[in-house]
């Protein structure tokens, strides 16, 4: 009920509160108990002017079954040659996401994805920075690797 009230006062869900105070420290321990939502690898990414509507809504929810039904992969992104892992607070801002890369792209995709304490990603998968709420007005980086 106060994140709520907090959420909309400041427009900063309880994480962006948390990584605005610029301490990383917090950050890390906070981030070793809240889980973040991680996007999945899409299956394809299709052209939306190809298809009928119906056709489109048949294949994505084809993918998003699909996806269900097999390990998890990370949705990955390779910036100016570092590997990205793009994480979400919520499910708005993923969706806010999904749809800048839909735009971007000119392109439609099965959007998947999983809810993880990030440690469990960041210790399996090669990263080189992670990019909380990317394309919000309140996202952040961690920089794992450097250059």
């Amino acid at each position: 009920m106060l994140a709520t009230l907090l959420e909309k006062l400041t427009g900063r869900d309880d994480l962006e509160r948390i990584a605005h105070k610029n301490d990383i420290a917090v950050l890390t321990s906070y981030l070793q108990k809240r889980p973040v939502f991680i996007p999945q690898q899409p299956k394809r990414f299709l052209d939306a002017a190809n298809f009928t509507q119906q056709e489109l809504l048949e294949l994505i929810q084809a993918d998003a079954a699909q996806l269900a039904n097999e390990p998890f992969e990370p949705w990955l992104l390779d910036v100016d040659g570092e590997k990205l892992l793009p994480v979400f607070s919520n499910q708005d801002r993923m969706t806010t996401f999904a749809s800048k890369i839909s735009q971007d792209l000119n392109k439609v995709f099965g959007l998947g994805f999983g809810s993880f304490l990030l440690e469990s990603l960041t210790n399996q998968v090669e990263i080189d920075v992670v990019d909380i709420n990317r394309f919000s007005k309140h996202g952040f980086e961690i920089r794992l690797r450097t250059r």
